[in-house]
């Protein structure tokens, strides 16, 4: 209550204050920025003991109670929002690298259809590479005669990613831009349409 009488005679002083400096300040242009000055100080004058409240509560305290029945302790608050950085830090992570794996990939011309991408925990080594691609062959120009491919003994929409050059293509690709071997990378070829 002490505190409260203090605040009420501290902004009584100023006033009187503010009062005999707008009488003194001269006629004019001048005696606008003095009160504008004046009215500044005043704001800052009132609100200094909300900052004074708000530096002694920690930043979790002012949340807690404003969902009814959901209080928190301040260690769970510091658990929730870790959880929610590292979510959204994952998200970001993954979004670059894929973002990534398809520029690489669509500048040797092929075509990303999915990708997916395997790390450690803290972000700081790729373990592996699973992606779906197709490449649209460049025909020959023949001036009368086209001719188009036909391949035997491969299904119609898929083709067995291990022996074919497209594959073998990307897989060195990903492995020479990720430093990554091979044999954690798996490339499924998709037929282009």
């Amino acid at each position: 209550m002490l505190a409260f009488f203090e605040y009420l005679r501290n902004i009584t002083y100023y006033l009187m204050f503010a009062t005999v400096a707008g009488m003194v300040a001269p006629s004019g242009k001048y005696r606008k920025f003095v009160s504008l000055v004046l009215g500044f100080v005043l704001l800052l004058l009132m609100l200094r003991p909300l900052v004074r409240f708000g530096n002694e509560l920690e930043i979790s305290d002012w949340f807690t109670g404003i969902i009814p029945g959901n209080e928190m302790a301040q260690g769970d608050w510091q658990a929730a929002h870790t959880d929610w950085q590292n979510t959204y830090l994952r998200e970001v992570f993954e979004a670059q690298l894929e973002a990534q794996l398809t520029n690489l990939l669509e500048n040797d011309g092929f075509t990303v259809h999915w990708a997916e991408i395997d790390y450690t925990d803290d972000f700081s080594q790729i373990t592996g590479v699973r992606v779906s691609v197709s490449r649209e062959e460049q025909a020959v120009r023949v001036p009368f005669i086209r001719i188009q491919p036909v391949q035997i003994g491969q299904p119609e929409s898929e083709q067995d990613a291990g022996d074919c050059p497209t594959a073998t293509a990307a897989k060195k690709l990903i492995s020479e831009f990720y430093n990554l071997p091979t044999a954690h990378i798996h490339v499924n070829v998709t037929k282009a349409r």
